[in-house]
């Protein structure tokens, strides 16, 4: 009796943990993989098909893995309602390969209090529902992939436990103007798990999205919609050939305030809203960076406390395009013609170069100097001190921009400090004395 009477707990706080993962859909199994998994996907309110364009593309849609440019791991913990959420994801782009990804989540909960049907209290237990995601992806044109997950979950609550397979697939379109489109079928081969005498199987969903890029992607507006693929029933339960979608909405908009440093955050869906920062720096070939968001459930009227997410992620090595210049202070003398300032181009590309620009800007982001050409950037180029009018440039900071573009009409691009411009001598005072 006792025995029987805890099974019965444990799957209804399996169904409890489900909630906790998406109201909206609770209680369907597998729901902690609709859910989010890292701070920036969360505070765009969980729309991310249209974007996907870091490692987190494994969870909601492959398909737009081939967009990463660099190796990038993103590490992410999730506070929940009477649990958590922990991920890490790992991405690596290939030049001739595709794009590759793997993915650990873990949804549970510890230290849970049982009781006996008498209401004694009884030894507590923990449940975790743990996934381990391996995805590809493969673009056969620069602006379309077509990518597929294969996941391993395994469940277990107490004593019970199981484990399933399952496969999702994707497809992202980009460049269509300032559009990305993405399309998912999750659960296409459904993973199936019994703890105790019913098994569980992972319903088929649908997820597509947008994503707009305005400003010159300065600006990111974000949505998705989400609905189960699941069967009506008849009078006595049975499955029917027809079933009614049940669409979730996901929307959000992300700015960068700072561009290439600091960005913000909101987003909204059935269950909350969201607001998050992120704070990134990227220098050659490395990118370090802390995601926050911060959720407050609206479909509670709030009673629920708010929740908190924290991420951060590394980016290195991959395909990338920087400059390295010196002097970090550069005097330009326009009559010594060997006094310049060496900027050194790195590059590497999944394809040959087709063409190149390297703008020079003041700290006021005007371009003072231009230089571009075919093919691949000489590896080495020298800059005189002297604007595109052939004038002598004012003291200051300046930066660089510059863009390469592939024979696929891929676009690497980056944006670093370029040097100080110094002429003036150091600062002193003159001191005049009159004649005795």
């Amino acid at each position: 009796m006792v025995r029987h009477s805890r099974l019965v707990g444990l799957l209804l706080l399996a169904a409890a943990l489900a909630v906790t993962a998406h109201a909206y859909e609770g209680g369907l199994p597998g729901a902690f993989l609709n859910y989010g998994n890292a701070p920036r996907s969360l505070a765009l309110g969980k729309a991310f098909a249209g974007v996907a364009d870091d490692p987190q593309a494994g969870y909601f849609n492959p398909g737009g893995l081939f967009q990463l440019n660099a190796s990038e791991v993103i590490a992410a913990h999730s506070q929940l309602y009477g649990a958590r959420m922990e991920y890490i994801g790992y991405a690596l782009p290939t030049r001739e390969y595709g794009t590759f990804a793997v993915s650990i989540i873990n949804h549970g909960a510890e230290g849970l209090d049982s009781r006996t049907p008498d209401n004694q209290p009884y030894q507590g237990f923990a449940a975790a529902e743990n996934a381990y995601l391996a995805s590809y992806c493969y673009n056969p044109w620069h602006f379309l992939g077509f990518g597929v997950t294969a996941k391993l979950i395994a469940h277990n609550i107490a004593q019970y436990s199981d484990i399933g397979v399952g496969l999702d697939a994707g497809v992202l379109a980009r460049d269509l103007g300032p559009v990305s489109l993405g399309l998912t079928a999750h659960n296409l081969l459904q993973p199936t798990l019994t703890l105790g005498l019913i098994p569980d199987v992972y319903p088929r969903s649908l997820r597509a999205g947008i994503g707009i890029r305005l400003l010159e992607e300065r600006v990111l507006i974000a949505a998705d919609v989400t609905t189960p693929l699941l069967y009506d029933v008849d009078e006595k339960g049975n499955p029917t050939r027809s079933f009614t979608p049940r669409f979730t909405p996901h929307a959000g908009v992300e700015f960068d305030i700072i561009r290439g440093v600091l960005v913000q955050r909101v987003g909204f869906d059935m269950n909350e809203v969201s607001l998050g920062l992120g704070l990134h720096r990227h220098w050659g070939q490395m990118g370090i960076g802390a995601d926050y968001a911060f959720l407050l459930h609206h479909r509670s009227s709030y009673r629920l406390k708010p929740t908190h997410k924290v991420g951060v992620f590394v980016s290195f090595a991959g395909f990338r395009v920087w400059v390295d210049a010196q002097p970090q202070v550069f005097s330009p003398t326009p009559e010594q013609t060997q006094n310049v300032l060496w900027m050194d181009v790195k590059l590497t590309s999944r394809a040959p170069a087709k063409r190149w620009q390297l703008l020079l800007k003041n700290d006021l982001g005007e371009v003072v100097r231009t230089f571009s050409g075919w093919d691949a950037p000489p590896m080495r180029l020298s800059w005189d001190g002297l604007d595109d009018a052939g004038r002598l440039v004012s003291d200051g900071r300046y930066n660089y921009e510059i863009i390469v573009v592939d024979q696929r009409n891929s676009a690497l691009e980056f944006t670093g400090t370029l040097t100080q411009v110094r002429t003036r001598g150091p600062e002193g005072r003159l001191e005049i004395r009159p004649r005795e």
